[in-house]
């Protein structure tokens, strides 16, 4: 007893690290939910996820650093995220007995890495299973292809008890040095180049890249000869021009609010390539590479006009001007003018401006071709407006889609693409095409099926994405097909390599029809197994 009669209690020991090490390692198995905070530029990201932890094979001193593995769709934002800054804040809560002194919470810290390895992917799948009911499903189905898992290294560690705080007792701490060692050089390069590869919005620079094909193609069936100089430099401009233009529309919806409140963007079809919104880049880096790729096109574009091709210039202003003004100056996309401006511009003016690069002058059948190239250029921009319909339309950007509203643009979809093709049928009856262009039907099967989607599922952000596949897959299709069809009728002596490239690209429309499928078909199990669960 002390003077004032009060019993002394022994103050709590501090757990060791040998106690320390077992209770963390069992609360990691315990946990069922893990908050993940990334960076994101100069703002933190937190996320639930489902952690599967590990514990590698005990060292001398019987003691293994615990791993905890996370997995995502590959397409997941915060993927990309911890991919560019690799240093993550996860927290775990459980309370096992519902009681509030028994509740405890673990703070870990360290560095995130996406696993390549078979061996290790497999490791991870094991570990996230347990707690993902979508790692699960996908496993089921084999899938999971379809997966990135994270291995999180922890630097950090502590355990905290709500009941032993409360009495004074210290928490679990465990600590190791190395794992903030700075990542490779060449790992840091590659997560860059990843990033820009999605500012550009890569996948959709095939839009003007098929369109010079097609402007390539009018000009071999006029000569029978290419001139691949010009070709190579008028494909670096065509695609340079859609980076430029698809960098500034980004410039201009982060400036108008537009991406900032798009609430269902999909990334790699709506709401632009969101590498602000995420944290990957800041306005600064995007004008720098406006500019870039705007000065690209335009030393292109000078280079050719002076080998013998001035009027190039004016393909190239307009090209820029429309590009510019679809959410900038005139606001084409306010006014509901956007799609069928830049369609003319990488539709009529790359086929055109390319045919006249090759020849000197646009013969009738670049004009001709060009206008159903044009009119499927304007329905991958119509489709991918759907799920950006109510943000476009709370900053006053009046697109097609907004102006109509989502039900009624959705009956419009078959409408376009059935004029877009029928003016192809037209082109080849009037004589203005030759016959072989029909093979430019090719996508007609993919925009049924898109068709189909967009009716039932117009007003479901996520649901609609095979739609939004199916009409790129689908305006790859006909342009490619319409210029093997083109070539092939020129040059009639050519049959075995138009059929060459025919199956070639049968082949690669096959494949994204596979991919697109798998996609939708593990979205819609996923969906069901959450419910399920």
């Amino acid at each position: 007893m002390s003077e004032n009669n009060t019993p002394q209690h022994p103050r709590p020991v501090p757990p060791t690290r040998a106690e320390s090490y077992e209770r963390i390692s069992k609360a990691l198995f315990d946990a069922k939910k893990v908050a993940v905070g990334t960076h994101a530029g100069e703002e933190v990201r937190v996320r639930m996820m489902h952690p599967g932890p590990f514990l590698p094979a005990e060292t001398s001193n019987g003691e293994a650093r615990p791993l905890i593995y996370l997995a995502s769709m590959k397409t997941d934002p915060k993927i990309r995220e911890m991919t560019s800054r690799p240093e993550v804040a996860l927290l775990m809560h459980e309370s096992p007995t519902g009681e509030e002194h028994t509740s405890w919470e673990m703070e870990v810290t360290g560095r995130a890495e996406v696993v390549k390895s078979a061996e290790e992917r497999e490791r991870a799948k094991e570990a996230t299973k347990r707690t993902s009911s979508i790692v699960s499903y996908l496993d089921s189905v084999g899938q999971t292809d379809l997966l990135a898992f994270v291995k999180v290294t922890p630097r950090f560690i502590k355990h905290r008890v709500f009941g032993e705080i409360v009495a004074g007792r210290a928490p679990s701490i465990l600590e190791y040095a190395d794992a903030a060692a700075l990542a490779p050089d060449r790992k840091l390069l590659s997560a860059r180049l990843g990033v820009w590869k999605e500012l550009v919005r890569w996948a959709s620079l095939t839009a003007s890249a098929a369109s010079v094909a097609v402007g390539l193609a009018v000009a071999y069936a006029t000569t029978g000869t290419v001139h691949w100089g010009f070709a190579v430099l008028t494909l670096a401009a065509a695609v340079a021009l859609q980076a430029c233009t698809n960098i500034k529309n980004d410039l201009d919806d982060h400036v108008s609010g537009a991406d900032d409140r798009n609430r269902t963007p999909v990334l790699g079809f709506t709401g632009g390539s969101r590498i602000i919104q995420r944290g990957l880049g800041t306005r600064g880096d995007l004008l720098v590479f406006t500019a870039l790729f705007g000065a690209v096109a335009t030393v292109i574009g000078i280079a050719l006009a002076l080998m013998g091709r001035p009027w190039v210039l004016a393909w190239g202003v307009f090209g820029l001007a429309v590009g510019f003004a679809y959410t900038a100056g005139l606001k084409l996309a306010n006014r509901g003018l956007g799609e069928f401006a830049v369609a003319i511009a990488f539709g009529v003016g790359i086929v055109s401006g390319t045919a006249y690069v090759q020849l000197g002058y646009v013969p009738l059948q670049a004009w001709a071709a060009s206008i159903p190239v044009s009119l499927l250029v304007s329905l991958l921009l119509y489709i991918n407006g759907f799920q950006d319909a109510a943000s476009d339309a709370e900053v006053g950007k009046r697109t097609l889609v907004a102006r109509l509203g989502v039900p009624r643009a959705a009956k419009l979809y078959p409408v376009l693409a059935g004029i877009a093709l029928a003016l192809l049928v037209v082109f080849v009856a009037l004589g203005t095409l030759p016959k072989a262009a029909l093979l430019g039907l090719a996508g007609v099967p993919l925009f049924i099926r898109a068709a189909s989607v967009a009716r039932h599922s117009f007003d479901a952000p996520m649901e609609l994405v095979p739609a939004n596949a199916y009409t790129a897959i689908g305006h790859l299709a006909s342009t490619l097909m319409l210029a093997v069809g083109l070539a092939w009728a020129g040059r009639s002596d050519r049959v075995v390599a138009a059929l060459i490239a025919a199956a070639i690209g049968a082949l690669v429309i096959g494949y994204y029809w596979r991919s697109v499928q798998r996609m939708s078909n593990a979205f819609y199990g996923v969906k069901a197994a959450v419910a399920a669960r």
